[in-house]
């Protein structure tokens, strides 16, 4: 079991906490689904439950596997690694979005008084802030600090030498990795401010929190927006010219285009909880309709009433601009993932001669489960916000599907991950306990085969023993007869 847990812990990789991020969308969604239902919301508690189980042990994992490998070679080493390898620095932006789904899930609880009381209610709202803001410096670190290292220089590793051929130009290999996995550091940013403002003008906050905190966690979160808004559109317009000139990613690869949605489903998402919390906040503290001292036709009652809802229209129309770039990109990705059904590829496991198809699972497969999430998140809230004053059902409808999407793929993804890797090592276990119990028996064998060996020559010297006796005294009595003869014979001489 030691052996095992080392093997494990010694194998992880930022990619791990992409699980945490399924899982715990996953539960966001069913506990908030487009058509509620009793029976969503305990799956949900089950999903949470898994998710948080997963953020523990992967966060105890990654901090033992960072000073295990620190030990054994170097924190140079280390940071070069994971820090500066294209092939795992930017898919630490995992770990603040795992991190955010728990923070929403606990969010909505906030909002539940039958599950919670309003006393315990503000104490978790505290912890929520808290570490709300944990994950906003671990998303700009992530954003800003990785982004840093990929542009400061090259860093190739030993597996980037034997893909690529002696002399090819590190130009050419750096336009062939503008992949969508370039956002995996950026999202982070976007996911985080739309969690800080799915509870910044709940009414447990408003109650926990002054007026102060509560616009200054505003204007943060609609900075952070912006400010990540235009970076994930930097990337995405690199994403497209990679797709013009290197065409669509690998097959094993294909899944990542899903990658696009995350921005796009939680910017808009995020857009439509921003511009309705300034909705709030100006309704909760300047009610100048309802005053005396500004009648109805003054400039402060018209400010009040007019700013608020141009807030309002800028946040619909951008998130119907996000979103009708996801839907695309939902067509498109899907569209790429059926071109790639009739073709079979040779497998990358030495240990394996097996062909793999688009069917076959593996770690991408987890890509799917977030941007859908996101998508249905975004898509959700704009029939919630405007379902009562236009007939838009069909919101409601898209975001359901989306929803089933998010979580049928997630509990596909976790059964993939448990007969990928559980069963393989549990068959594995089997088989070496099987075989030591049949060398155990057939020592058992062999040893009683040995003793039986003994007792049978025992038995055999035991007789030879008996033999030599009966011979020696048949020799005696011979003996004794002959000296018999001899007296008689002597006997008759003398008489003679």
């Amino acid at each position: 079991m030691k052996k095992t847990i080392q093997k494990v812990v010694w194998h992880f990789e930022p990619f791990s906490f992409v699980m945490v991020m399924g899982t715990g969308i996953a539960s966001d969604i069913l506990y908030s689904f487009p058509y509620p239902a009793r029976w969503l919301r305990i799956c949900s508690y089950i999903l949470f439950a898994i998710a948080c189980l997963l953020f523990i042990f992967l966060q105890l994992f990654a901090c033992i596997h960072m000073f295990w490998y620190a030990r054994r070679y170097s924190w140079h080493r280390y940071f070069n690694h994971y820090y500066r390898n294209l092939m795992h620095n930017v898919f630490w932006g995992t770990y603040p979005m795992g991190l955010v789904t728990i923070i929403n899930y606990l969010t909505n609880l906030t909002e539940t008084p039958s599950i919670i009381s309003e006393n315990n209610a503000k104490r978790l709202m505290i912890f929520i802030y808290l570490l709300w803001w944990y994950d906003i410096t671990i998303s700009m670190l992530t954003a800003w600090g990785i982004s840093f290292l990929i542009w400061q220089d090259y860093y190739y590793t030993e597996d980037w030498a034997n893909k690529y051929p002696v002399g090819t130009d590190r130009q050419k290999i750096a336009t062939q990795n503008l992949k969508s996995t370039l956002l995996m550091n950026v999202i982070p940013l976007v996911v985080g401010t739309a969690s800080g403002a799915l509870f910044t003008m709940t009414n447990i906050f408003t109650i926990t929190f002054n007026r102060n905190i509560q616009l200054l966690t505003m204007v943060i979160c609609i900075l952070l927006w912006l400010h990540a808004i235009l970076f994930v559109g930097i990337l995405v317009t690199l994403f497209f010219w990679n797709l013009y000139v290197n065409k669509l990613p690998k097959m094993q690869q294909v899944f990542t285009m899903f990658l696009v949605l995350g921005p796009l489903g939680q910017g808009a998402f995020g857009i439509l909880l921003m511009t309705n919390n300034i909705k709030t906040y100006v309704d909760l503290y300047y009610p100048a309709i309802t005053s005396i001292q500004a009648p109805k036709g003054s400039e402060t009652a018209l400010l009040t009433l007019l700013i608020p809802w141009c807030f309002k229209i800028f946040g619909l129309i951008t998130s119907l601009a996000l979103l009708g770039m996801g839907y695309f990109f939902t067509i498109i990705t899907f569209v790429a993932i059926f071109s790639y059904l009739p073709v079979k590829e040779e497998s990358t496991t030495p240990t394996t001669n097996k062909k793999i198809t688009m069917l076959t699972f593996h770690k991408g497969f987890w890509a799917m489960t977030f941007p859908m999430g996101t998508m249905a998140l975004g898509t959700n809230e704009v029939w919630k916000q405007y379902g009562q004053f236009v007939p838009i059902g069909a919101f409601r409808v898209v975001a359901a599907i989306y929803s089933v999407l998010c979580v049928v793929w997630v509990i596909v993804c976790l059964m993939g991950s448990i007969y990928t890797k559980c069963i393989p090592y549990l068959k594995h276990q089997w088989n070496r306990q099987h075989r030591h119990s049949q060398n155990e028996v057939c020592d058992e064998e062999s040893l009683r085969k040995d003793e039986d060996d003994d007792q049978l020559d025992s038995m055999g010297s035991a007789n030879e023993i008996d033999g030599s006796d009966d011979n020696a005294s048949e020799a005696t009595i011979g003996i004794r007869e002959s000296d018999s003869v001899i007296e008689l014979a002597t006997m008759a001489t003398r008489t003679q």
